[in-house]
């Protein structure tokens, strides 16, 4: 399942720009931040726009207009705004973090990653930056790396609550089982009500036999964050452990009548019914996911198990072909079983082609 991911796009810093800027444009600028802290979009948006009648590669109003696009929810045009700052001004940090930020939504973890690291070479006091650099490191599997910066953002920000939930899941994933519930209390203990945290916590607990615990957190971190699949799926994992099949089914179905285009919805009750044998229904479900959330690994992989079940191997072989190419951290134990089911199948289709064998002539095996 995904990592903790909480997505930090900074505010708009106070830096002075290194390009020659008029007085006016640095106003308007600087009125359009304080309104993006006020979360009036409409009124940052036109002093943010200002600002660039006045001086159009001004890399600050474009990082800002990106800020009020995404807290609009549009990530494509906020990421166009981001990389316009960064061309703007290639040593402007923030930049370089809000593009690796709206990178890494999108799944293009490599090109995130550079992004953090651009942004690091420029200020490598930028724990946003880091830290976010910590979440891609998860996102390709690079564990002890990312374990590394988290501890390096923690040396300077100890009270950093994110960074504890992300280092207490990243244990959790490695099955360091005590240094996993340290790094939760703490995180839990700085935000009590810190979704990654509550799931990761129950996801402790289930794993410990406490499945009421369990089950009280991830009921909590999907109070939260409802988004959250990781969640979502714990919390059914955990009501099938204590023998409530259909209510874990039950409750997954809330979810998608109140939010139908939930994909993490449509993943689990597909995971709930691939278990259950429904494969026609959870093929509904599971494909819904992926028209929602092209690419979707989790998904990817469960509709190759399914198509594998059902003897479709070539259409499990594309999924799982899909999957490869973008495993999240969470994920990445499953690799090795799909990487030697894809090797066993190849084998088997060239000892199976008789084209080169000459006419009248067959393979003695």
């Amino acid at each position: 399942m995904r990592a903790l991911f909480a997505m930090m796009l900074v505010v708009l810093s106070a830096c002075a720009a290194s390009q020659k800027l008029n007085p006016k444009a640095i106003a308007h600028q600087r009125k359009g931040a304080d309104y993006l802290k006020a979360e009036q979009l409409d009124r940052a948006e036109a002093q943010f726009s200002l600002a660039l009648e006045y001086n159009k590669r001004y890399a600050e109003a474009l990082n800002g207009l990106g800020l009020v696009a995404f807290r609009r929810g549009l990530k494509r045009q906020a990421l166009a705004f981001f990389r316009d700052a960064v061309e703007a001004n290639d040593d402007f940090a923030e930049a370089h973090n809000n593009t690796g930020a709206l990178l890494l939504f999108s799944d293009d973890v490599h090109l995130a990653e550079s992004a953090f690291r651009s942004a690091l070479g420029i200020d490598p006091g930028y724990l946003d930056a880091r830290y976010n650099l910590a979440l891609a490191l998860l996102r390709r599997g690079a564990l002890e790396e990312a374990h590394f910066e988290l501890r390096k953002v923690l040396a300077v920000r100890p009270k950093m609550a994110l960074a504890h939930a992300e280092l207490g899941c990243l244990e959790l994933y490695r099955d360091h089982r005590a240094a996993a519930a340290r790094a939760l209390a703490e995180a839990l203990r700085l935000e009590p009500n810190l979704a990654g945290a509550l799931r990761c916590r129950g996801t402790l607990a289930r794993r410990g036999g406490a499945l009421g615990e369990a089950e009280r957190d991830l009921r909590a971190a999907v109070a939260a964050d409802a988004d959250d699949e990781a969640a979502l799926f714990e919390l059914a994992l955990t009501l099938v452990a204590r023998g409530r099949r259909d209510q874990a089914e039950r409750e997954i179905a809330r979810v998608l009548i109140r939010a139908p285009q939930a994909d993490a919805g449509h993943f689990v009750m597909g995971y709930l019914l691939f278990k259950r044998g429904e494969l026609r229904r959870a093929e509904r479900h599971l494909r819904q996911a992926l028209a929602l959330r092209p690419g979707y690994p989790a998904v990817q992989l469960l509709l190759g198990d399914l198509l594998k079940k059902r003897g479709d191997l070539q259409q499990a072989q594309r999924h799982y072909e899909a999957f490869l190419r973008r495993i999240p951290g969470g994920l990445l134990s499953e690799k090795q079983r799909v990487v030697d089911w894809l090797d066993r199948q190849r084998d088997l289709a060239k000892r199976t082609d008789l084209s080169h064998w000459p006419k009248g002539r067959t393979p003695a095996w």
